[in-house]
């Protein structure tokens, strides 16, 4: 367990729900997930991980899709992303405001360093339960490439 400063507005409301941009939240974050572990990730973890493209970024999202799921892009709502073995897609809460597997594809699991718990700052909002997978992203996902996820 230790504790990791989460930046941006991607993951609005469930992270940083305040629009200042001064007031950063400070979760309580579990890196025993990573290696032989990570087969407990599923979806709706918030996770923080290595930018696939800039090894010195690191990133917060929501796991959407897990290996072997089917998830339709924000960007071709007429097409689906089989999610290979050993990889997920994770999304940004707030899409407009968020670079994520829309943008770069499906990510391997290798590069997610933890799990978020919960937040611990500001006072306010600590041990605030985290908001579950929005439902309006439900429908987009077919796990294990059956019905969706909503049916």
């Amino acid at each position: 367990m230790s504790l990791q400063m989460i930046k941006g507005r991607s993951m609005q409301p469930a992270l940083n729900p305040d629009s200042n941009r001064l007031k950063n939240d400070v979760v309580l974050v579990d890196k025993t997930i990573r290696g032989m572990m990570s087969s407990r990730l599923k979806r709706g973890d918030i996770v923080t991980f290595t930018s696939p493209h800039d090894p010195d970024c690191h990133l917060v999202k929501r796991i959407i899709a897990l290996p072997h799921d089917c998830i339709v892009p924000l960007s071709s709502p007429d097409s689906y992303v089989r999610i290979p073995n050993g990889q997920c897609w994770v999304e940004g809460d707030e899409s407009f405001h968020s670079s994520d597997s829309n943008t770069f594809g499906p990510i391997p699991i290798a590069l997610i360093d933890a799990r978020v718990i919960t937040p611990v700052w500001p006072l306010s909002r600590f041990g605030t339960r985290l908001p579950p997978l929005p439902e309006w992203k439900k429908p987009r996902i077919y796990p294990n490439g059956g019905p969706r996820m909503s049916e």
